[in-house]
């Protein structure tokens, strides 16, 4: 179900689809999950495990733009990822134990928890943001539809340089 999902679009599927797309009758889905939350919640965990993630261990830094990498990619795979992660019904318990390692490593090396924590989480959310175009009700859809990929890179990374600059300022001495 959650790669019929991942195939009929992450942020649009509906649960007639899904059971059309498996050949089932809609009612049947309802044996294995017990909303259409609960299969969009699946889905994200499925789409955002299929990419690489960096190593805890890296420097700082270099930590927050491979997250940010790694959300883009998911981005990338699975149009509309974007917009469903901005705003999940719940985090799958299994990206909160594959961020953690990072929050701790964040905190190992000078943030305080919470400032590690939201470093993280800006990190994630700095690449779903810039992702977005073309869908959905977001202002930034409008605004990043009309850049390439490309452009929406680049994008990304000089915001991505100037929030890291200021979280440097945020490490204890």
């Amino acid at each position: 179900m959650v790669d019929a999902v991942l195939e009929d679009g992450i942020a649009t599927f509906s649960m007639p689809s899904i059971a059309a797309r498996l050949g089932v009758a809609h009612s049947g889905l309802y044996r294995y999950v017990k909303d259409r939350d609960e299969l969009l919640v699946l889905a994200i965990e499925k789409a955002a495990l299929s990419v690489d993630w960096p190593e805890a261990d890296l420097p700082w830094r270099d930590l927050l733009s491979d997250v940010a990498r790694s959300v883009w990619t998911i981005c990338e795979r699975y149009p509309g990822y974007d917009v469903v992660a901005l705003s999940p019904p719940k985090w799958p318990e299994r990206i909160v134990a594959q961020v953690t390692p990072y929050i701790s490593s964040l905190h190992r090396q000078g943030f305080t928890i919470e400032d590690a924590t939201v470093a993280v989480q800006i990190a994630g959310n700095l690449a779903l943001t810039t992702s977005v175009r073309g869908t959905g009700s977001y202002p930034l859809a409008r605004t990043n539809g009309e850049r390439t990929l490309s452009q929406r890179h680049d994008w990304h990374d000089r915001i991505l340089d100037i929030v890291l600059d200021g979280l440097g300022s945020r490490l204890l001495a």
